[in-house]
């Protein structure tokens, strides 16, 4: 489980409930996962007290619940063909472009 974060509900001490959608030459387009909503259980995985309040959020009792991310970029850059998700952005950060 330490190689998942530690919001992923764990399904036997080894095993998370969490997906990844890769796509060939891409990479990770979808991620997806069961949050943890045992506050107990949130305490013992993280590392550090700097995210208490997400506990605390948790403390009162939560809902069993899921959440995804999708990368845009790269869902663009699929289909269109792109070879390089740099062309895929359409509001690229570039420090050497930034007008002061």
């Amino acid at each position: 489980m330490e190689l998942k974060p530690f919001y992923c509900q764990s399904i036997n001490g080894i095993e998370a409930e969490c997906a990844d959608l890769l796509f060939p030459g891409i990479g990770e387009l979808v991620g997806a996962s069961v949050r943890e909503n045992v506050a107990s259980r949130l305490q013992t995985r993280m590392k550090s007290n700097q995210s208490q309040w997400y506990i605390n959020l948790r403390g009162t009792g939560s809902a069993p619940h899921a959440g995804f991310g999708l990368g845009f970029e790269r869902l663009m850059q699929f289909v269109l063909g792109i070879a390089n998700i740099r062309d895929a952005i359409a509001f690229p950060r570039n420090t050497n472009k930034i007008i002061f």
